[in-house]
């Protein structure tokens, strides 16, 4: 009997900033995207195609602005003779200015600053920094981590962020209706796995049945990502539809996972054998416990008995080795 660790641990945790980045999956349910949230100071597009977030990097050119009239205006009132009586006081004026005007001009020609995630497609569209050109990447290539702000409070605030795959000196921070870091990495991970539903919110409800009929034309295909919570469909009708191809069970995460390891997939295992297991004390089901398949080859897939003590095993003609799981609470 293996023991595996509940959900994510502390050390995951801290592996994954040694490694630089976090991994794309869903570790905690997002807040809701409501309705009023769109066309509002967050969101300017949001359906099954494409969200629209407008980045915080608009507000920028007000910083650029009101700053220096602030100064200008406090210097001017302690005396506007000595703004230019030396040449020290003429430079730090000068450049007050230049500020002033600088944060103007950008205010009338600043280009878009939004957040694009393309659903379908699978990819992410970022702003650059003042008039420089964004850049657009594949999704799963993106390269997320967060950075340390100072908060109002005086503590740090961890912001996401993403890094071009190809060039790290390219980057951005993101945002969304959620500040957290890792609860915003889950809604963008959710809504960008075009294999699951839309993430929750009644600003996404006109789409769900059209999201839903595309994944059933597509033959409900699995997951993209990983997810520790549950993503169910819009009514137990389209779940139980569903739930033909692929189950909330079968993959959401109950534990922490092998790199490269698998769940069961009748889809995809359709020459597994149905096997039972029973206590050989008193002959009762085995039932609800993972199961582990560790192959000669080096695959690892997990599978889960039902109520019955039932699960599909691989054939004999596959070398493997079968582990019953034993779940603890870091």
């Amino acid at each position: 009997m293996e023991k595996v660790t509940f959900l994510k641990s502390k050390w995951k945790r801290i592996k994954e900033f040694l490694k630089g980045h976090l991994d794309l999956e869903i570790s905690v349910k997002p807040s809701a995207v409501k309705s009023k949230l769109i066309n509002n100071k967050i969101f300017k597009k949001a359906d099954d195609c494409t969200v629209i977030i407008i980045s915080d990097a608009q507000s920028s050119p007000q910083g650029l602005i009101i700053v220096p009239f602030l100064i200008l205006l406090f210097l001017f009132f302690l005396g506007p003779d000595d703004m230019f009586s030396s040449l020290g006081s003429l430079f730090i004026t000068l450049g007050l200015f230049s500020l002033l005007i600088l944060g103007i001009i950008y205010y009338f020609t600043i280009p878009s600053k939004d957040i694009i995630l393309k659903r379908y497609q699978g990819t992410l569209s970022v702003p650059g920094f003042m008039w420089k050109k964004g850049f657009t990447i594949e999704f799963s290539k993106g390269r997320f981590g967060w950075v340390g702000t100072g908060g109002s409070s005086g503590n740090l605030d961890m912001v996401l962020a993403v890094k071009h795959p190809d060039y790290l000196l390219k980057g951005a921070k993101l945002y969304g209706h959620i500040t957290k870091f890792d609860e915003l990495l889950s809604f963008y991970v959710w809504y960008m796995d075009r294999n699951r539903p839309l993430p929750p919110g009644d600003a996404f409800d006109p789409y769900r049945e059209r999201d839903f009929l595309r994944r059933k034309a597509e033959g409900f295909p699995p997951p993209l990502y990983k997810s520790y919570v549950p993503t169910p469909e819009a009514t137990p009708e389209q779940q139980k539809e569903r739930e033909q191809y692929w189950t909330d069970e079968q993959y959401t995460e109950k534990f922490e996972r092998e790199e490269g390891s698998t769940w069961y997939d009748p889809q995809i295992h359709n020459d597994w054998e149905e096997t039972t297991y029973l206590k050989p004390e008193t002959k009762t089901p085995v039932a609800n416990r993972y199961v582990k398949f560790i192959f000669n080859d080096g695959r690892i897939i997990y599978s889960q008995t039902n109520e019955d003590g039932s699960l599909y095993e691989p054939p004999e003609s596959e070398d493997f080795e079968m582990l019953f799981v034993s779940i603890k609470k870091p």
